[in-house]
């Protein structure tokens, strides 16, 4: 009985021994390889930059070992659109990835671990490599779990302009409103135009993250060509998506037609009545100054402290909240037309 103990714990430790000792050939080897890949960035990147800096046409001989070409490739090109992102010329990073990365990457695509895919995916995204757009949508087309994987190619295809993402997102309920909008600035006008059509057209199968996601997108953009859109929205069923169009409408500080705001200001959702508010003030709106005294008393405090805000940002500002604080039958508007009539600029209530 001893001696079987003795026996297994000898083989135990011979069979530790052994995976310890490949760990630690394993991590010199490893170290080897990155003090080579360290002397070869030292020599090839300046000469790389010169050659993708349009300086020179003369592109640096690479080491005749191919694996080591393209972790070459790839770290000088990674080093050189981190540190000039300002006006790349992108036409020699995209020839060189494409003749010295694709077919490498077009494997890692295929049977990579899941880290080498989501890096090549980011990769082929940074170096334009717009020729693998193909093969990325057909890869992503296998994809059936909506982690970083997922999110990175849908990502790549918008940059490269892949109108066949559009159909996708729409068809995907669980998507994120952050991705949406990652897509979005990715696009195009004119591919935004078209999922903004395909939102009015089919209102009713467009999931409701994505439609919130454009919506609120088009008020962080800040662009006038949008504002038909977000205004059509304003009459949308969906309070989610009307409390959005006004916050991008209030983003955008415009409004074509100023009477679609009126029934904002008795709305019986009380954020609509605070974004009418503020929309108001942000445009300064004479025809709004009488709803902007009836919300100065409405039940909700930051209805009131919105439509004295509002009131503050007019020519007569200052005649508007003075009147509110002594004449207003209702205290809670007196007392927040006070407030803003000490406040300093610049200070918060």
């Amino acid at each position: 009985m001893v001696s079987f103990v003795l026996f297994t714990v000898t083989i135990l430790f011979i069979v530790q021994l052994c995976l310890l000792s490949a760990l630690v050939i394993s991590k010199i080897q490893s170290l080897k390889e990155e003090r080579l890949l360290s002397t070869y960035m030292e020599t090839y990147e300046e000469p790389f930059f010169t050659y993708l800096e349009r300086k020179t046409e003369e592109f640096p001989d690479l080491p005749s070992d191919i694996r080591y070409r393209v972790l070459i490739v790839e770290r000088v090109l990674n080093r050189f659109v981190d540190q000039k992102q300002v006006d790349i010329e992108y036409t020699r990073v995209r020839e060189t990835a494409q003749k010295y990365l694709a077919h490498a990457y077009r494997l890692f695509l295929k049977n990579g671990s899941w880290a080498q895919r989501v890096n090549t995916l980011y990769y082929i995204e940074d170096f334009d490599m717009v020729d693998l757009k193909l093969d990325v949508w057909q890869y992503f087309n296998r994809l059936s779990v909506l982690d970083e994987e997922y999110r990175q190619a849908v990502r790549v295809l918008a940059t490269f302009q892949d109108e066949r993402v559009i159909r996708s997102i729409l068809n995907t309920e669980t998507i994120s409103q952050r991705l949406v909008k990652q897509v979005l600035r990715r696009f195009k006008e004119d591919l935004t135009q078209q999922m903004m059509k395909v939102i009015e057209d089919e209102p009713g199968r467009v999931p409701r993250q994505v439609h919130l996601a454009v919506v609120s997108f088009c008020g962080e953009k800040g662009s006038l060509d949008h504002l038909p859109f977000v205004e059509r929205m304003l009459q949308f069923p969906s309070k989610e998506i009307r409390l959005k169009a006004l916050r991008s409408l209030m983003e955008l500080k415009a409004c074509t037609h100023t009477e679609q705001l009126d029934p904002f200001y008795i709305s019986e959702v009380w954020e609509e009545r605070m974004y009418a508010a503020k929309i108001a003030g942000s445009l300064k709106l004479e025809s709004a100054q009488g709803a902007l005294l009836i919300l100065a008393g409405d039940s909700h405090w930051w209805v009131r402290y919105a439509a004295c805000e509002a009131m503050k940002k007019f020519p007569d500002g200052e005649r508007l909240l003075d009147y509110t604080y002594h004449h207003h039958e209702d205290r809670f508007a007196r007392s927040m037309a006070r407030q803003h009539l000490t406040v300093k600029v610049g200070e918060s209530i």
